[in-house]
């Protein structure tokens, strides 16, 4: 006669054949958010350079000089009461401080935040915050001279939905695009799915 504890086992391995039937064991990387907008403020030479690497990517980019009242309510205002869409940019905090508020009523979040300062003897100084799968790309995007146009590239890979956040560090220490001496933010504003 066949005992419970038998009776369980037999059904774990049979519930862990097609698990193990899969030729591949690797996550399945989820799709990218589609951005309508990046946003990019003239006044810094690693804003530039991140919207030139994001148009080059078919990305469309906008542009402005510190304040973003004129994108929102020429733009994005209209676009969101149509529906959700997400932005993305590198820009001074208050352009994404004003935007993740007014996300907030699309019920959008910041789903990737990158903080860049300037740093001693030239270097830049990143932390990041966000989809785990992305926070190496951005890492590794930091170690390029270029680093703010390489970040171009790692907010059109931006994963779409829910995923593990995590928080990362790196050190630019030959920048050939300077930083200013404000901070810069790179992020991605997006739907986020309730629960």
């Amino acid at each position: 006669m066949t005992s419970r504890r038998e009776f369980l086992k037999a059904g774990l391995v049979a519930s862990a054949l097609p698990v193990a039937a899969r030729a591949d064991f690797a996550p399945e990387t989820p799709p990218a958010v589609s951005i309508y907008k990046v946003l990019y403020d003239t006044r810094f030479p690693a804003s530039v350079a991140f919207a030139r690497r994001a148009a080059a990517r078919g990305l469309a980019v906008h542009a402005m000089a510190g304040d973003m009242t004129r994108f929102w309510y020429d733009d994005l205002y209209h676009r969101w009461r149509r529906e959700p869409a997400a932005i993305a940019g590198l820009t001074a905090e208050g352009a994404l401080f004003c935007l993740e508020r007014l996300a907030w009523d699309q019920r959008m979040r910041v789903v990737y935040r990158g903080q860049h300062s300037a740093a001693a003897d030239g270097c830049v100084a990143h932390r990041f915050e966000g989809p785990a799968p992305l926070l190496p790309a951005a890492v590794a995007a930091t170690a390029d001279d270029d680093w703010a146009a390489a970040l171009a590239d790692v907010i059109g890979a931006c994963p779409r939905g829910r995923v593990q956040q995590r928080a990362a560090q790196s050190l630019t220490t030959t920048p050939v695009v300077p930083p200013s001496s404000e901070t810069l933010f790179s992020w991605v504003i997006a739907p986020v799915p309730r629960a």
